[in-house]
């Protein structure tokens, strides 16, 4: 179950307060300015304990986040031929750290197996869904003219949406084959209707068919995430030629391109695949491997990120920065703390072998 009371602990630790203010009165002293929404207070003996609750988080985050709001919309395509490789973990925890920090954020789901959405929802919400046909996705959007609120669904944080995967992604992907510009539709109905979103995610899944060729020709950020295991990394020059093969028949220019190495182990195998992919991708990589973790699984359970559900876990700091990493790439921003990391990584990768 998700979460619903936060401390003011919580809340440095989630935002990394602690190391961007001297003192917790920082907190106290916006919450009496009214920059951040008030907290109720719970007696604990004779002391008065401030509780913050879950949908009060990102207004808290747009005051005392560590990632500023893009200038300008950033569409991003979650896209990699291989199975099993955290792509839609990684999905969820990107979108949840981004809807933390207040940024409004809207995943598209487009695996065939209902991967984000089995995760992001409560079973009852889907079920709910389920029910009403009008109102399950983007088959009902596109195909049957649905109206485009009926297919976004609320979450548990004010600042993330979805639009759920349902099993008639199968009967949309053919239909996406009949139509003129059927690589353009999303580009061209969809995303003209979601400027309210600052940051937009397609989680695909594994196969490429007509509704991966639509999210990466809507994108302006395609991210792949690299197992560090011998499939995924069979895998791995295939789906660039396939992806660099359909950008240079679309046309598609400036387009983004970020990896980032996913289930490192201590093996030296896994530890080989890592350092090869740094140096076979190095003008796309993020060097910041997210290592197998019993605690990112307890998380999506919990359907919370891992800087929720354990902000103070070796894990959790991954993802703090990798996404703060990619957060600088994508908008923008300085790398020099990403070249350094990677320099570094090199040099403790030599010293192993």
């Amino acid at each position: 179950m998700e979460k619903e009371n936060w401390t003011s602990a919580d809340i440095r630790a989630i935002f990394r307060m602690d190391e961007r203010y001297k003192s917790i009165q920082t907190l106290y002293n916006a919450e009496e300015r009214g920059e951040i929404p008030k907290a109720e207070r719970i007696s604990r003996g004779k002391i008065q304990v401030r509780n913050w609750k879950q949908s009060q988080l990102p207004a808290i985050g747009s005051r005392f986040g560590f990632l500023p709001s893009p200038n300008r919309q950033l569409v991003i395509c979650k896209y990699i031929q291989k199975g099993g490789v955290l792509k839609t973990t990684t999905s969820f925890n990107e979108a949840r750290v981004y809807a933390l920090n207040g940024i409004k954020t809207l995943i598209i789901g487009l695996d065939f197996e209902c991967s984000i959405t089995d995760v992001m929802l409560p079973k009852s919400q889907v079920m709910t869904l389920e029910q009403n046909h009008r109102s399950l996705g983007l088959y009902q959007f596109l195909a049957e003219n649905a109206p485009i609120n009926e297919i976004i669904q609320k979450t548990s944080l004010p600042t993330l949406d979805i639009i759920p995967e349902t099993h008639d992604l199968v009967v949309l992907d053919k239909w996406l084959n009949q139509q003129k510009r059927r690589e353009y539709i999303f580009k061209d109905r969809l995303l003209p209707l979601l400027s309210e979103y600052e940051v937009i995610i397609f989680d695909n899944g594994p196969s490429w068919q007509h509704l991966i060729e639509n999210s990466i020709t809507a994108s302006n950020v395609l991210m792949c995430p690299l197992g560090c295991n011998l499939l995924a990394y069979n895998a791995s020059e295939t789906n660039l030629s396939s992806i660099f093969d359909f950008q240079q028949e679309m046309g598609i220019k400036d387009q983004i391109i970020v990896m980032f190495p996913t289930l490192l182990e201590r093996s030296g195998l896994s530890q080989q695949i890592y350092a090869q992919y740094l140096s076979k991708f190095n003008s796309y990589i993020i060097p910041i491997p997210i290592r197998v973790s019993v605690k990112g699984q307890e998380a999506l359970v919990c359907k919370q990120s891992i800087l929720e559900y354990a902000p103070t876990s070796p894990l959790a700091q991954e993802y703090y920065e990798l996404i703060t990493a990619i957060w600088q790439k994508i908008t923008g921003q300085n790398m020099e703390q990403t070249a350094r990391r990677s320099n570094t990584a090199m040099m403790e990768i030599a010293q192993e072998e």
